[in-house]
């Protein structure tokens, strides 16, 4: 079984899972949702806020449990040009986690913009191809 959670402040990269969910047919979650017992992938998105990942974001991933999960793609948005991905693969890496090379981070986007451009759902439907 895969899974798809997230943390968004502002909403865009809940929108972004939401994309992803939607392309793959999986209900994006927030990372207050347990996951289930066994997920093959799952699919995790974070933003950057002020230059870091949001400490809800650090807690998670560094309970992600090798266990359970058996390996992580990640998704991001941002503002500017900084990525969430190296932050969070670092984290996971460091609890013994598989996170896989190919990886999404959105950037530009601005807070609480509920749409992705149809540039942007390219990207998102390239991601969700390449990443199963």
């Amino acid at each position: 079984m895969d899974a798809i959670r997230y943390f968004s402040r502002t909403g865009n990269t809940k929108v972004l899972a939401e994309a992803i969910g939607a392309d793959l047919g999986l209900e994006a979650k927030a990372i207050t949702e347990p996951l289930p017992d066994e997920v093959d992938t799952l699919y995790l998105g974070a933003a950057i806020y002020m230059t870091s990942i949001d400490k809800h974001m650090k807690a998670y991933a560094s309970k992600v449990d090798p266990k359970q999960v058996k390996r992580v793609v990640l998704f991001g948005t941002s503002g500017g040009v900084m990525s969430s991905e190296k932050a969070v693969a670092k984290l996971l890496t460091e609890q013994g986690v598989t996170v896989a090379p190919e990886g999404l981070h959105l950037h530009g986007l601005v807070p609480k913009h509920d749409k992705l451009s149809d540039e942007q759902l390219e990207k998102v439907h390239a991601f969700t191809k390449q990443s199963v």
